[in-house]
């Protein structure tokens, strides 16, 4: 009997372990899991892959091709891996780039303020690289709040003044 639950995990284990989020920093790509579900008989695999750049982004979708068709070799007749990659987790800094003033007005309003603006890379995935995949720029801006885009996400009076 094939399960499917079972080879899901071989595909996974094939990641290399060192290039998940957990253990990336700062402009290190990396690869993570966001969602396995299945049954014996089908498993679906949801990775999102984020890279700083173009070519090593491309070197990561690649290397996904090549564990699908290393463990789709011999594979029991009428199973198979489908594998689709949509280019949505791109570096949004390629559309932010083309519409400087987007920054600049955030930070002339940061120094307007007297704050001193502090611009870094940003490593979450998030619906601001959803927008810049579709050509809209949307730098995240820190607002003083907390685990950001996870589900204990949160901002409270203390933490405002570190946004404003």
């Amino acid at each position: 009997m094939v399960n499917a639950l079972t080879f899901a995990t071989r595909i996974h284990n094939q990641i290399p372990s060192q290039e998940i989020a957990t253990y990336s920093i700062m402009d290190q790509g990396f690869y993570h899991l966001s969602c396995i579900k299945g049954t014996v008989e089908k498993t679906e695999i949801n990775y999102i892959i984020c890279d700083f750049y173009e070519q090593n982004f491309a070197k990561r979708k690649r290397a996904m091709f090549q564990i699908a068709e290393e463990q789709g070799k011999d594979l029991h007749p009428g199973c198979y891996i489908e594998l689709t990659v949509d280019d949505i987790c791109d570096n949004m800094n390629k559309v932010v780039c083309k519409y400087p003033h987007v920054v600049d007005i955030a930070k002339q309003a940061m120094i307007d303020c007297n704050i001193k603006p502090n611009v870094q890379l940003n490593r979450d995935i998030t619906h601001e690289k959803l927008l810049a995949a579709y050509g809209i720029p949307c730098p995240n801006i820190f607002t003083g709040g907390y685990n950001f885009h996870s589900k204990y996400e949160f901002i409270c009076l203390e933490g405002m003044p570190a946004g404003s």
